[in-house]
Formats: C-alpha cells, sequence, structure tokens
C-alpha cells in the first residue's frame, strides 16, 4: 500500500548527524554484544541492550529501539571467524 512506501537514501557523512525522525540501521551479532566498530557509537548514542536482548531476536530478524522520534533497527547476523 501506498502507507508504506518510502524512500533510500545513500549519504557520504556522519550518519548520527541526520534528522531526528529519519531511522537508522545497522548490523550486530545476536549476542548483542556490539562492541566493536561503528556498534560502539549505536550503543553509546542509544543504550538499550538489554532492551534489544529481551526482544529475543535471532539471525536474520529484525531489533527496534525507539528514542524520541528516532527508530534504530538493529539487524541480527550471524558472524562468522575466519580460521
Amino acid at each position: 500500500p501506498d502507507s508504506l512506501k518510502g524512500s533510500l537514501s545513500c549519504v557520504k557523512g556522519d550518519l548520527f548527524t541526520c534528522p531526528p525522525h529519519e531511522a537508522l540501521a545497522h548490523c550486530i551479532s545476536e549476542d548483542c554484544r556490539m562492541g566493536a566498530g561503528i556498534a560502539v557509537e549505536f550503543k553509546k548514542r542509544f543504550g538499550g541492550v538489554e532492551e534489544l536482548k529481551a526482544q529475543k531476536k535471532r539471525t536474520g530478524e529484525c531489533a527496534v529501539l525507539k528514542r524520541d522520534s528516532r527508530v534504530v533497527y538493529y539487524l541480527d547476523r550471524m558472524w562468522s571467524r575466519s580460521p
């Protein structure tokens, strides 16, 4: 339906400076540790690790945090390490 239409933009720069009504998304491991890379900054800015864990999302699913007018999507994926 038209009510579900949106748009996707690719913009270079600091994603945390986008307007607060725009959603953010990134991939995390299923354990919600967020201990490296940009995930650390998401955890610092939005917190909610226990809230994410409580959603009990599995690999391939999406957890969501709502912070004021911002929605943050956490896409669970399985991380594998090279031998």
